[in-house]
């Protein structure tokens, strides 16, 4: 969802502190997500570092909790919510005033589907939004980010906290400029901007692709590719891979 590159592996503690990254959504639209640690049992005594962590989450406006929804572990996703939550009010009983939004991670896993329909079962008669998407595949990614960023934007700007402020300024990516050319009578366009976009997108959802075309059109690429002659089914190479061009 970001630029941020943390350590990620397919075993439990491999997240070791929270690290931040800042989501775009438009050119002055973005805003920063926290990955936070994996609470355990008993975090809300310090256990597992978890006073550390449950203090970033004190400072967030809204929750989102990630759920393995394959069931491969053996773990029971919805317990796991309830578990984390009783943690989470525990440490703090002013966190039931949080929003939260529930992510069903791993729908590219044939068990996710059958628990997919238990989840939505248990949460969403009790108001909670459900997204089901895949970190694997991207499928779902763009959606749960608009859904943070409108849950985040109903939130004013001065809440509470509930715990001294701290500065969470994420870095800035340094940006190679955009290039857009003809060369050798082939549509170019190139740029680190450009490759992370274009490796965002999952082109088999029509909400990522209508998402890729929005920003290829605001950051004046598609003005640009007119001004050099581009016409319409005329190939266009984005970091070197090949699209139909359409207004």
């Amino acid at each position: 969802m970001s630029d941020a590159k943390p350590k990620i592996a397919n075993y439990h503690f491999t997240t070791l502190k929270p690290n931040l990254g800042v989501v775009r959504i438009d050119d002055e639209q973005s805003f920063v997500i926290a990955d936070i640690p994996g609470l355990i049992e008993g975090a809300h005594k310090g256990a597992g570092l978890g006073l550390d962590f449950l203090r970033h989450i004190e400072r967030t406006r809204v929750l989102v909790h990630v759920l393995d929804a394959s069931g491969l572990e053996g773990r029971n996703p919805i317990e796991d919510f309830y578990n984390i939550n009783d943690e989470l009010f525990k440490y703090n009983e002013k966190l039931k005033e949080k929003e939260q939004i529930i992510v069903a991670n791993k729908m590219d896993l044939p068990t996710s589907k059958e628990w997919l329909a238990k989840i939505r079962e248990e949460f969403e008669p009790k108001g909670y939004e459900i997204y089901p998407i895949s970190a694997a595949t991207k499928e779902g990614i763009d959606r749960l980010k608009y859904a943070i960023w409108e849950a985040v934007k109903r939130i004013e700007s001065n809440y509470e906290t509930f715990d001294e402020e701290i500065d969470i300024t994420a870095e800035q990516p340094k940006e190679d400029p955009i290039i857009v050319k003809k060369e050798n009578g082939k549509y170019i366009v190139e740029g680190s901007f450009v490759e992370r976009l274009l490796y965002s997108i999952n082109f088999d959802d029509i909400e990522s692709v209508r998402y890729f075309q929005k920003v290829l059109r605001d950051q004046g690429i598609v003005d640009k590719l007119i001004e050099l002659g581009i016409e319409e089914n005329d190939s266009v190479f984005i970091c070197g891979h090949e699209f139909e061009f359409f207004q």
